[in-house]
């Protein structure tokens, strides 16, 4: 309460509360449990008593007229008496009418500041103080009370009981003399006969004017709506027929008193018959009262002369009466009163012209209603069919939307969430263009969903071939078009070795098992790889379109596998068509490896002594890289690959990396010189680097090198370089996915060389990361990447990072020595950094903690752990690790030169 008075009359009340009796408890246990009631059921209940209330309000109108039936004209048309089995059947009526408005005012007091109400009662239940109650109730109360009658519908209700116009009725007709003072006590009664309807009707209106919905949800219906107003229409007539009865009653009081004052008796003589005198001569009252016949000229009945002359105002038949004046309301309401012909009377006119106004309201109130309903029900109808046409466009584009996932490559796993995210796209699209294919719902899904369902297409895959990089998108279309997705189970042989390789995979989901007779070496591959890739280099070779080539191993699903299949059928439709096409891109791939020099397989045996191991720089899962000199005395690294039919891994990465040197050109990245093609063990031949790989210095592994912080540094800016434009490079970034310390090479002045490419992919620029298996080594590869299975530039991130680990601390990447937090780098440099225990893991050979050098390796550290994050979306870019170190070395520089200058002044 924000009134001080208020709050100190609820401060005197709490000092003198007392126990309550048991009465006080239950009743406060009752208004608990009111309080505390299921919403749900309370919801209802209002719902039903809200239904019970209008049909009440209805009746209400409808009976409230009643009383204008209750006087009528004794039969020798002297006097006035009342219908005495009438005036109590409306009485009754009227009480149990004014009993269902009596209970929506306690409900509508319940509802209403429920518990401000109740907790006041609770409080006033307590105090002991008759002056504390009353002060409580004048001030907390009372305003209270008042408040919520103001602002809801509790005061109109309370006017529409009140029963002052029936009261008027009775105490007017039992009481009538020939005064002066009777036009003014009619005027009274008949301005709140009125305006008792005035209360009734506007609070059925506001009831109306609710949202008409049943306890179900559904809507009424159109046909009851159109017969409730054609019901209000017929209630207005009522009304104006029981006003019409009345006022003519008026009238004939009206006569008596002319009938009076021309016989100078009125002061004396009651019009009542109870109080009745028979010195009225009644042919007296029938001459100047003229009925039967009329003359207008002695008294004018105007639009009340056919009631009296049916002698309604006699009968105490009700339902003749009622009849006769519901027939005169309904009629002259119709007509909007043009057949009434008024006195010369002015309430009379007024009542005509009310009655023609009234009518003309109602009708137009009617017809235009009716005709809304009517556009409404057709607006429903329309509406109900153009939901079942968006149903049926649904159910067909449903299947469409399926296949158009299978085909551009979404795995099975995310299929269903994907389609369930389009399909509620299409009613939107539908509403607007109800013939809306499937390549126009696709082409508007919002930006996010699309580029999640570019990340699988086929498309992105198909651009890792080596032939088809350098195809027109055209074309790339076209065979995009032929994929057709299938599925295979556990143990089902896709392709046979030696049979024709009559299909190309493309794996969406699961993972198929390569096979080779004679070889226990089986490999997989997984979400995003080829298998079957030779048959893309079919329609550019000379046994195009006659002989497939054959497959070289077996292909096997080892569970269930989600696939798409390019049939060699619809390839060598595709390459009849576009066979200029495929040349040319094989040409383009020529002309990359002609561009870097053609070796024939005897000269780089000469130029390796025949492959002696004692030319052997390193070698791998694929390869065997050799040193080597060529007849021109150039010392070259030779990278001869395993057969293809040894390792189906190996065509893959010579493709990828031929692909990728052919195009770069960095001198921080090694340089193709050349290929060899003419056996089945192809070869690279590749600028030689001096100083061999990372590795070898900084795990001590080479004798006599120890690298200085700086010239570390260096390295790192230069890589970091190196890796930010390949980056950046357009139309499509590659990603190294194997950037490790081993696969970077020091040149002469330690110059840094970025190699191994054969695990590297291309990564559209509008492409947010590419779906594919994992490949990689551990100790280098990102947890996230592991995880989801998702490549992204942020991958080289991590790697690098663990390279920067690698060069300030000297310790390998992972180890299966020592304690267990330190085997693994990253974790292990993430916990020293954010424990300021830094100093324990760096190289003390190189980093001395008393020098400025131990500040820079500092700073190392935490861009080191930078690049370590968890999320891919927190580490920086390669350009911005570049730019951060570029200005380390910088500023490393700078401190040595403002250093190197104190020492010589």
């Amino acid at each position: 309460m924000a009134n001080p008075e208020v709050a100190l009359v609820v401060e005197e009340s709490s000092k003198e509360i007392v126990a309550s009796n048991d009465d006080d408890s239950s009743l406060e246990s009752t208004m608990n449990e009111i309080d505390h009631h299921d919403p749900a059921q309370a919801s209802s209940f209002l719902q039903h008593w809200r239904k019970i209330f209008v049909t009440s309000c209805v009746f209400a109108v409808l009976l409230d007229p009643l009383f204008l039936y209750v006087p009528i004209i004794s039969q020798d048309m002297t006097c006035l008496t009342l219908d005495e089995k009438l005036k109590k059947a409306a009485l009754i009526l009227r009480s149990i009418t004014d009993l269902f408005y009596i209970m929506d005012i306690i409900i509508q007091f319940h509802r209403s500041d429920r518990g401000k109400c109740s907790g006041l009662i609770k409080k006033f239940l307590r105090i002991s103080s008759c002056w504390t109650k009353f002060k409580f109730i004048w001030m907390s109360f009372l305003p209270t009370i008042a408040r919520t009658i103001w602002w809801s519908y509790i005061l109109i209700d309370m006017l529409a009981i009140l029963p002052l116009p029936q009261v008027l009725i009775l105490h007017y007709f039992s009481k009538i003399r020939g005064s002066k003072s009777l036009n003014t006590r009619k005027f009274i009664m008949n301005f709140f006969v009125m305006m008792q309807y005035v209360p009734r009707v506007f609070r059925l209106y506001q009831l109306c004017k609710e949202p008409k919905k049943f306890v179900n949800g559904e809507s009424t219906a159109i046909w009851i709506k159109g017969v409730l107003n054609l019901f209000m229409y017929i209630l207005a007539s009522h009304v104006f027929g029981a006003i019409w009865y009345f006022f003519a009653i008026q009238r004939m009081i009206d006569c008596w008193q002319n009938a009076c004052r021309t016989a100078k008796i009125c002061d004396t003589i009651t019009f009542s018959c109870y109080g009745h005198s028979s010195l009225i001569n009644i042919k007296f009252i029938n001459e100047v009262c003229p009925i039967d016949p009329p003359h207008a000229k002695v008294f004018d009945f105007g639009i009340f002369l056919g009631v009296f002359q049916s002698d309604i105002p006699k009968s105490t038949n009700f339902l003749q009466k009622f009849s006769n004046c519901f027939c005169w309301g309904l009629r002259n309401m119709s007509s909007l009163g043009s057949n009434l012909q008024p006195s010369t009377n002015t309430w009379e006119n007024f009542f005509v012209a009310f009655v023609s106004i009234m009518g003309l309201l109602l009708f137009i109130y009617l017809i235009g209603n009716l005709q809304t309903y009517m556009q409404l029900e057709t607006t429903r109808i329309e509406s109900h069919r153009h939901k079942l046409k968006i149903e049926r466009k649904m159910q067909k584009i449903d299947p469409e939307i399926e296949l158009w996932l299978s085909r551009s490559g979404v795995p099975k796993n995310r299929k269903e969430k994907l389609k369930l995210q389009i399909m509620e796209k299409v009613p939107q699209v539908l509403e607007e263009n109800m013939n809306a294919g499937l390549e126009y719902i696709t082409s508007i899904l919002p930006l996010e969903l699309r580029t999640l369902i570019k990340k699988f297409s086929p498309w992105n895959r198909l651009k890792q071939d080596l032939v088809l990089q350098y195809m027109d998108e055209e074309v790339l279309k076209v065979i995009c078009e032929h994929l057709k997705p299938m599925k295979y189970t556990k143990e089902k042989i896709i392709i046979q070795e030696d049979e024709p390789l009559e299909m190309m995979l493309i794996i969406v989901d699961g993972f198929v098992r390569i096979e080779k007779r004679g070889c226990s070496n089986n490999t997989r591959r997984g979400a995003g790889e080829f298998y079957g890739e030779k048959l893309l280099s079919w329609p550019s070779s000379t046994e195009f379109p006659d002989k497939l080539p054959s497959a070289s191993e077996s292909a096997r699903a080892t569970g269930d596998v989600e696939a798409l299949v390019l049939m060699a059928s619809d390839l060598k439709s595709i390459g009849l068509e576009f066979r200029p096409h495929f040349r040319k891109a094989y040409l383009y791939l020529e002309n990359a490896l002609i561009s870097s020099k053609i070796f024939t397989a005897e000269e780089l045996k000469m130029a390796t002594n025949n492959y002696h191991e004692s030319g052997v720089l390193g070698s791998g899962s694929s390869a065997i890289v050799y040193k080597g000199i060529l007849l021109d005395n150039t010392v070259v690294a030779i990278k001869k690959f395993k057969k293809f039919s040894e390792s189906p891994y190996t065509f893959l990465n010579f493709k990828v990396e031929v692909g990728i040197l052919s195009r770069v050109d960095h001198k921080n990245v090694v340089r193709l010189l050349g290929v060899c093609l003419e056996s089945e063990e192809p070869s690279m031949v590749l600028e030689f680097v001096t100083n061999g790989n990372l590795t070898e210095h900084i795990h001590k592994k080479r004798t006599g090198s120890i690298l200085s912080l700086e010239l570390r540094m260096k390295i790192a800016a230069q890589i970091a370089g190196a890796l930010a434009d390949l980056h950046s490079s357009t139309p499509m970034s590659i990603v190294h996915r194997d950037v490790k310390t081993l696969n970077i090479l020091l040149g002469d002045n330690y110059t840094a060389k970025l190699t191994d490419f054969g695990l590297s992919l291309f990564v559209d620029d509008d492409m947010t990361h590419l779906s594919t298996m994992v490949k990689g080594t551990f100790g280098y590869l990102d947890p996230e990447y592991y995880r989801r299975q998702q490549l992204t530039e942020k991958c080289d991130v991590y790697s690098f990072g663990v390279v920067l680990a690698e060069l300030i601390t000297s310790r390998v990447a992972l180890s299966r020595d020592g304690p267990k937090e330190e085997r693994n780098l990253a974790a292990f440099l993430n916990c020293s950094v954010e424990k300021g225990q830094l100093n324990q893991i760096v190289d003390h050979e190189i980093i001395n903690v008393n020098e400025g050098n131990f500040e820079i390796a500092k700073r190392v550290s935490h861009l080191a752990t930078r690049c370590l994050r968890d999320k891919g979306e927190d580490r920086p870019s390669m350009r911005q690790v570049a730019a951060e170190l570029e200005e380390l070395i910088a500023g490393h520089i700078q401190i040595k030169d403002e250093n190197f200058s104190r020492s010589s002044t």
